[in-house]
């Protein structure tokens, strides 16, 4: 049983390069015979992890092209392709520029792991093309937009990678001052605690119950105005705990 060749049955291709081709277009390369070039390129990485769908584009010696997903004979349909790639990496960018949280920065490194593999294949591909079509001076528009791609998609996987750092070193030193701030203030409550438990051990153990001479003092005036010191004592304890650090 023949295998199905990801060339287009009706191109008229040199026979070296259905040969060269099995049932997949495989990686993306440039192959060149008796002045045909034919561009295997990948779609965008698919969102599901799975295997990118190849894109073919042929050149003949007169300087027509074809392409596998558009009618088009010039470089239009290849340049389409290169455009699919910019607003897929300014999507990115600006969501790269909203980013907080590391789930953020994560969700951009994981989308853009592929696209960099992709579009540094696709910018080696093209700049062989050049080479091999060293007149053709409109392959040299091309290769720029696939190498400035590359860059971009580099740039956006740096940026993501240290906003990812910066991220959970940050955490972290909240997490670490948080810890600190009720460290400090457990010592504090426990000063306070160390100094009053003779008198409440005592106290308790003992059931004193000593006459103060307010029991009928003013009542219940003489109640009311020890709870408001008590309470104001329990403001001023809470003044002299730390407080935790915010940062700016």
């Amino acid at each position: 049983m023949a295998v199905s060749s990801p060339i287009p049955h009706n191109w008229d291709v040199p026979k070296v390069f259905r040969d060269r081709f099995g049932a997949r277009a495989g990686r993306q390369r440039v192959m060149s015979a008796d002045g045909h070039l034919l561009l295997i390129l990948h779609e965008l990485p698919r969102p599901d992890g799975g295997e990118a769908n190849a894109r073919l584009y042929w050149r003949k010696p007169d300087g027509t092209w074809r392409s596998s997903s558009s009618s088009a004979t010039t470089l239009g349909a290849l340049r389409a392709h290169l455009e699919e790639f910019v607003a897929a990496i300014d999507g990115l960018e600006a969501r790269a520029a909203n980013a907080t949280r590391a789930k953020d920065w994560f969700s951009i490194l994981h989308e853009v792991a592929p696209l960099n593999r992709t579009t540094l294949g696709m910018a080696a591909t093209l700049q062989e093309a050049r080479d091999l079509a060293k007149n053709d001076r409109d392959l040299i528009s091309l290769r720029d937009l696939a190498q400035e791609n590359e860059r971009a998609v580099e740039l956006i996987t740096t940026h993501a990678r240290a906003g990812l750092d910066f991220t959970i070193a940050q955490n972290a030193e909240n997490s670490a001052n948080a810890t600190e701030h009720v460290v400090q203030s457990q010592h504090r409550l426990n000063l306070i605690a160390a100094t009053f438990l003779p008198i409440t051990a005592l106290g308790a153990l003992l059931g004193t119950n000593l006459k103060s001479g307010l029991e009928s003092w003013n009542a219940p005036y003489a109640f009311w105005a020890v709870m408001a010191a008590a309470l104001v004592l329990g403001v001023l304890v809470r003044i002299t705990l730390p407080r935790a650090k915010r940062d700016d």
